[in-house]
């Protein structure tokens, strides 16, 4: 109200002035209508106050390894569909593309597989495309890089599945670069190192599945506070599993954490979804038996979360992405069939949910410029959704 008075009062008709002044005088009192102009001003800003802005729409990126190309849509009818790549080693192009992570700027990561490199777009023009790594396992190399996830500080990591290790750089350059990891079923090692996501705390998530069944965590690359928990059983036969091996000859595997730190694991050995409340296994609830109707997958391989923690699948070998309201199932709803046209998919892997910068953001509250997901809440520090695995 101190405000109010102070612009009344200097706004106000003085002494042996009138709002209106006599017959023929057209003049109002500028002061006063300035007065009034800011007095509106101030009270249209001070209602607006704490108003919370329904947020924009996420928009939904996948990456298919058959179709070699990577595919965004603005919703699950398909709405905005727009695809970026061909095959090949070139620019604007992938081979086996595997897991994808988009960062606050909407600047786009990708684990293109087959040319052992890890490629950043600017958007789905191609705009900005800078990759990094060739074959190898030495520095500055990678054998079938699977997953990919960035943190808060712009670092970069990446599950380097025939390595056996997880690597971590400043950028793109691969300044300071590190790994972590040896070939084995231990401490410290990794048989099929796949899915790689970053919790709040910054903790490190591996999903180990194809040879060593299980999630791992570290707290940092030291490896530090190395936490394991079994995930994948096998319960398919040798026969079985060989079948499956040719009909789908990777093997990979996808994790995502909500905003209350649950974890999500695409686990295709029983074609279910797992969901975790933490590294202790307790809260175990899984969905999914093997199938193409509802509720059935078949070689779930990537795993995203939204904001308001609908679950978003990329289900392979249906050639389709699925998304549902919660871990029971409920709102299933599905999106594509096999082919290279508009709505169809070859091979979905990867998927990551990103809500994209615009006017419906709440600047009262932090302002990332664009928000990826961790679940329920939007934080700047990112969180992963990513499988992998080789072709």
């Amino acid at each position: 109200m101190r405000h109010f008075s102070l612009i009344l009062a200097l706004a106000a008709p003085g002494a042996g002035q009138h709002l209106f002044p006599g017959r023929g005088e057209r003049q109002v009192n500028r002061v006063w209508a300035v007065g009034l102009m800011l007095l509106v001003l101030l009270i249209v800003v001070a209602g607006g106050r704490g108003q919370t802005p329904t947020p924009a729409a996420p928009q939904i990126y996948v990456t298919e390894d058959r179709n070699h190309r990577l595919v965004r849509i603005d919703d699950m009818t398909g709405a905005g569909w727009i695809t970026l790549g061909t095959q090949g080693g070139g620019a604007n192009q992938f081979s086996f593309p595997a897991g994808i992570f988009v960062e606050a700027t909407g600047r786009i990561y990708m684990a293109d597989g087959g040319n052992n490199r890890i490629v950043r777009v600017d958007d789905m023009t191609g705009a900005g495309w800078t990759s990094f790594g060739t074959k190898g396992s030495s520095v500055n190399q990678f054998s079938f890089p699977a997953g990919v996830a960035v943190d808060g500080a712009g670092r970069i990591y990446v599950a380097d599945y025939f390595n056996r290790r997880i690597v971590r750089m400043d950028d793109m350059t691969g300044a300071g670069w590190v790994t972590f990891g040896t070939e084995g079923s231990g401490v410290n090692q990794f048989g099929s190192p796949s899915g790689i996501s970053l919790d709040a705390q910054s903790r490190i998530h591996v999903v180990d599945l194809y040879v060593n069944e299980r999630l791992v965590r570290i707290n940092e690359m030291s490896g530090a506070g190395w936490t394991t928990l079994s995930i994948g059983i096998r319960q398919l036969g040798l026969v079985a599993l060989f079948a499956l091996t040719l009909e789908a000859p990777f093997m990979w595997a996808g994790s995502a954490i909500d905003a209350s730190g649950r974890i999500y694991v695409a686990d295709y050995f029983t074609n279910r979804v797992v969901r975790i409340d933490d590294m202790s296994g307790v809260g175990r609830t899984s969905l999914g038996s093997t199938g193409a109707g509802v509720r059935q997958f078949r070689f779930p391989a990537g795993i995203a979360i939204d904001a308001t923690s609908r679950i978003y699948v990329a289900d392979a070998l249906n050639n389709r992405i699925v998304r549902m309201d919660d871990i029971a199932g409920a709102g299933w709803t599905t999106l594509g069939a096999a082919g290279s046209g508009v709505h169809q998919f070859l091979r979905p892997s990867g998927i990551f949910v990103y809500q994209p910068r615009g006017a419906a953001r709440n600047r009262s509250r932090h302002d990332f410029g664009g928000i990826p997901f961790i679940g329920g809440t939007a934080v700047p520090r990112v969180l992963a959704r990513c499988r992998a695995g080789p072709p």
